[in-house]
């Protein structure tokens, strides 16, 4: 709940730098923001929980971030966020799979 009300706080602040002419803050910069957390607050999760997959969240956070501010003149469509997702994901499951003394998915177990 802590890291909810401080995403609260730096969203208002965000606005009211955005009303006072000091940033562009628009609906596609505040969804990028808000992802950009969560999918580094999961994959720190998976991380602290040994899962290497969590590397995938990581690296596509930063990637948010970095659009999300337009760091080092970055932009990119739709659909290259999509293959970063992807790409982001590929390597955590690659990482895991190779780092991963045994890596056990029984589908029959669940049931």
């Amino acid at each position: 709940m802590k890291a909810f009300s401080i995403f609260l706080i730096f969203l208002g602040l965000l606005l009211f730098l955005s009303i006072f002419g000091f940033m562009n803050v628009t609906f596609g910069f505040l969804m990028g923001i808000l992802f950009a957390i969560l999918f580094g607050v999961e994959g720190i999760r998976e991380l602290v929980n040994k899962n290497l997959i969590g590397i995938g969240g990581v690296l596509f956070s930063a990637f948010l971030i970095i659009r999300a501010f337009d760091l080092f003149g970055f932009s990119s469509s739709i659909s290259q966020v999509f293959l970063a997702f992807i790409a982001s994901y590929l390597i955590g499951i690659g990482l895991q799979i190779l780092f991963k003394r045994s890596v056990k998915v029984n589908f029959w177990e669940k049931w």
